[in-house]
């Protein structure tokens, strides 16, 4: 009984530190409430354990009972953490490498220190050195952990993560297929300390690369973003330019007819026909060219982006009101801020085609004051979008969509925040960008 108790013991105090690890970097995107996912891993656990201990009792490996209850983990692993299951795989087999780095280390330090023919590392002293490991370098991991999870959560490349958790599960391939049998005599050479060591120092070097690739795309992705932000201010500049053209045009064919609409009207008033002249004046007004001189704002790109829209929305009927304070020089990147506006007001036209039950309408405002600049941009919208991990699913393609993603991260940038909502029919973007 002591050799079981022992043995199962030993089992859930090493095992519960790696589970508590392993959901560390999604404690805030878990799709349950914290004790609902921990009370099931513990149960699991336990269940474990005892089996754990009887197999050891009777002679068998504990290590097969591990090993076959895995999968058990990993499914409820992902049905607990709401993200992309490539990213949540990715983490979960960092943490797996490094429990199973770990505890090769107390079994190495136990076998050379403590050695006994036939022991098999379930005493309390293998506990204890696997629990004083984990102390000292728990910290460390931890950090390193968070740091990993920000730049993983922060990565958007659906192909990447669809390989990259490869390169983890390949180390625990090779943990478990060269180094899994404790055998005291193999594992108190130091080749097997080495082993595991040189192991740990290819996750620690093939995570670094990792990381730091992930650094390259997220910068990629900015530049590839900024040149697209140049592109749309370009080419709305380039329509109000052609749109302005077209105008003068309109206006130089109107003031040459007007001579002749002037005789048409003289002869009807000298005919005392006043129905007949009030009828041509109609009918020549609906004829004359759109005003669209009107000016949104004082900033020339900013009043671009505006005048563009605002040709979209008379194109759909949508009724567009905007109102634009703000300085003629912008201290913030101007391409920024037009491709911001640009996205916004583009979710918001396309909202409002799809509107059916009602007047369409966008309503745009912005404030330049105290050192930040203030946007809002609300819109009649038919369907409430669909949120997942606080973020806005797309309705052409798979996955998020990036408009709100793109007018967040340029928010983000300049230490502002985004904030969007969908409330009776009307969906709420605002914007805070800080100098």
């Amino acid at each position: 009984m002591n050799v079981f108790l022992s043995a199962a013991v030993n089992n859930f105090v090493l095992s519960i530190p790696s589970h508590l690890m392993a959901y560390w970097p999604f404690r805030d995107r878990l799709r349950f409430a914290l004790w609902k996912v921990l009370l099931p891993v513990c149960l699991i656990q336990i269940t474990q354990s005892a089996f754990y201990g009887y197999t050891v009792l009777q002679g068998g490996n504990g290590q097969a009972v591990a090993y076959g209850i895995a999968p058990v983990y990993m499914a409820l692993y992902f049905l607990s953490v709401k993200d992309d299951q490539f990213k949540v795989l990715f983490l979960y087999l960092f943490v797996t490498d490094y429990t199973m780095i770990l505890r090769g280390a107390s079994v190495f330090l136990e076998a050379r220190f403590f050695y006994q023919p036939g022991m098999d590392f379930t005493s309390p002293t293998s506990t204890l050195l696997n629990l004083a490991l984990l102390v000292m370098s728990a910290p460390f991991m931890l950090r390193l952990f968070s740091n990993a999870r920000e730049k993983v959560f922060s990565t958007d490349a659906p192909m990447f993560w669809r390989t990259a958790w490869l390169v983890p599960a390949c180390t625990t391939a090779i943990v478990i297929i060269f180094t899994a049998s404790f055998e005291p005599e193999k594992v108190r050479s130091f080749h097997f300390l080495f082993a595991r060591v040189l192991l740990l120092l290819c996750v620690f070097v093939v995570y670094a690369i990792l990381l730091d690739a992930l650094d390259g795309i997220r910068r990629q992705a900015a530049l590839t973003e900024q040149t697209a932000m140049q592109e749309q201010l370009l080419a709305l500049q380039r329509t109000q330019y052609e749109q302005l053209l077209q105008h003068n045009e309109e206006v130089k064919a109107a003031r040459h007819d007007l001579r002749q609409h002037l005789e048409v009207m003289r002869a009807y008033l000298e005919k005392k026909d006043t129905d007949g002249a009030l009828a041509y004046l109609d009918a020549y007004a609906k004829k004359l060219p759109a005003d669209i001189q009107r000016t949104f704002a004082r900033n020339f790109a900013l009043n671009a982006v505006c005048t563009s829209y605002a040709e979209k929305a008379r194109e759909y009927e949508i009724d567009y009101d905007v109102e634009m304070d703000v300085p003629e020089r912008l201290s913030i990147n101007e391409p920024e801020v037009c491709a911001l506006l640009g996205n916004l007001l583009k979710n918001a036209v396309e909202a409002c085609r799809e509107v059916r039950c009602s007047a369409p309408f966008i309503r745009v405002r912005g404030t330049c004051e105290d050192g930040h600049i203030v946007i809002t941009v609300d819109n009649t919208c038919e369907q409430e979008p669909v949120w997942e991990n606080g973020r806005i699913l797309s309705t052409k393609h798979e996955g998020y969509g990036i408009g709100t993603w793109a007018v967040r991260a340029v928010a983000e940038r300049t230490g502002g925040t985004a904030d969007f909502s969908c409330k009776d029919g009307v969906f709420y973007a605002s914007v805070f960008l800080y100098e």
